[in-house]
C-alpha cells in the first residue's frame, strides 16, 4: 500500500467518526461535501456490456483485516472507541473493477475503471483528481475528466486504446465465428479475481493495442521472432481465470484455471510451466523479494490448465512501499 493510499484510508476513517459526533444540522452539510451517508450497493455488472470480455475485480472490504496490520504503530488516529477494522469495513469500497472490451469496427479497446464506494465518494473523487494520476498514463485516451462521481456509489473513469490496423484481419482469420455466448463473468467472492474470455480473441486485440500504445505497428510486431508462437498460445485459450486471496498479512493463495483447446492445451501448459512461471518467479524474487510457489498442470478431465500457488513476502513488500 502506498503512503498516499494510507492517508486516504486515515482521512476516510476520520470521516466515519464524524457520523457519530456530527449533529443533525451539520450532518447534511457534511454529507453533501464528503458523502457520509452509506451509498447504495452497485455492481460493476451495471457497466458491463455483452462485449465486455475482460474483467478484474478487487474487493477492498475483504482486505480490511490485513490492511489494519499494515498501519504503522506510531500513527495515532482518534477512532472514538471504534475498532479500526470496523471503521475500514464502513469506508472501504465494496469493489473496485477494471472492465475492458474490444470494438473492431471502431478499432478501439475501451477501458472502464469503477469503484462502488460506501462512504466518502465526493471526497475520494476530489482527492484522486487533485493528484491527476490519469494524466500520467498518456497511452490511454481518457474520456472522463478524471474519476467522476456518477451518483453516490458509482465512481467511474473511462478511456480507450487504439487497436493497430491489420489486427482485425488476423482476428477474422483465427476466430472466424464470433462467439455468441454471454461473456464469462466473475464467479466467486474473492479478494481479487481476473477473468478473460478469449473466445473472440480479445487477448490478441488487447496485446496489439498495448503494442500500438508503445509505438509499434502491427507489421513490426508480426516480424518479431516470438510473434507466431505467442499468437499460437493466445489462440488456444478460451477462458482464463485467476483468483487471489490473502490468508494472512504475509501470504496469498492464488488459483489459476485456463479453459483451452484439448489439442493445444497440453502444449500451453508446457509453455507456462517451463517458460512463463520460472520467468515470473525470477522477476518476483529479484525485483520485489516475493516468493511464488506452485506449478501449473494440464487437467484432461477439466480440459484446462490449472494451478495452485502461494505468494509469500507481502508484509515486507507492502511496508517497504509505504515507507518509500
Amino acid at each position: 500500500m502506498k503512503k498516499g493510499c494510507l492517508i486516504v484510508l486515515i482521512v476516510l476513517a476520520v470521516l466515519f467518526t464524524l457520523v457519530v459526533v456530527a449533529g443533525v444540522v451539520g450532518f447534511n452539510m457534511l454529507d453533501k461535501e464528503f458523502g457520509i451517508r452509506m451509498a447504495p450497493e452497485i455492481s460493476h455488472e451495471t457497466l458491463a456490456t455483452n462485449n465486455t470480455r475482460i474483467r478484474m475485480v478487487i474487493k477492498p472490504e475483504l482486505l480490511a483485516p490485513y490492511l489494519v496490520e499494515y498501519i504503522p504503530k506510531d500513527v495515532e488516529i482518534n477512532t472514538h472507541g471504534f475498532e479500526m477494522q470496523e471503521i475500514l469495513n464502513q469506508v472501504l469500497p465494496r469493489e473496485v473493477a477494471v472492465l475492458a472490451r474490444s470494438d473492431m469496427a471502431a478499432r478501439k479497446f475501451f477501458l472502464t475503471l469503477f469503484a462502488n464506494e460506501k462512504r466518502g465518494g465526493p471526497f475520494i473523487s476530489a482527492a484522486v483528481n487533485q493528484e491527476d494520476p490519469f494524466a500520467k498514463i498518456k497511452q490511454i485516451a481518457w474520456k472522463t475528466a478524471g474519476l467522476e462521481l456518477q451518483g453516490r456509489g458509482s465512481l467511474v473513469a473511462e478511456g480507450d486504446l487504439s487497436i493497430p490496423a491489420g489486427v482485425d484481419q488476423e482476428l477474422v482469420k483465427l476466430w472466424p465465428t464470433r462467439s455468441q455466448q454471454p461473456p464469462a463473468a466473475i464467479q466467486g467472492n474473492n479478494q481479487l479475481e481476473l477473468v478473460i474470455d478469449n473466445r473472440n480473441g480479445d487477448i490478441l486485440a488487447l496485446a496489439a493495442a498495448a503494442a500500438g500504445a508503445s509505438g509499434k505497428t502491427w507489421e513490426e510486431v508480426r516480424r518479431e521472432q516470438a510473434a507466431n508462437m505467442a499468437i499460437g498460445v493466445i489462440e488456444s485459450i478460451d477462458v482464463a481465470r485467476i483468483a487471489a486471496n490473502m490468508t494472512d498479512k504475509d501470504t496469498a493463495e492464488i488459483t489459476l484455471n485456463i479453459d483451452a483447446n484439448p489439442d493445444t492445451g497440453p502444449g500451453l501448459q508446457f509453455l507456462i510451466a517451463s517458460v512463463g512461471l520460472p520467468k515470473l518467479k525470477d522477476i518476483l524474487k529479484e525485483d520485489y523479494n516475493l516468493i511464488l510457489e506452485g506449478d501449473a498442470i494440464w487437467d484432461d478431465t477439466k480440459k484446462a490448465v490449472v494451478g495452485n500457488f502461494t505468494l509469500k513476502g507481502l508484509e515486507a513488500f507492502v511496508k517497504e512501499r509505504m515507507a518509500a
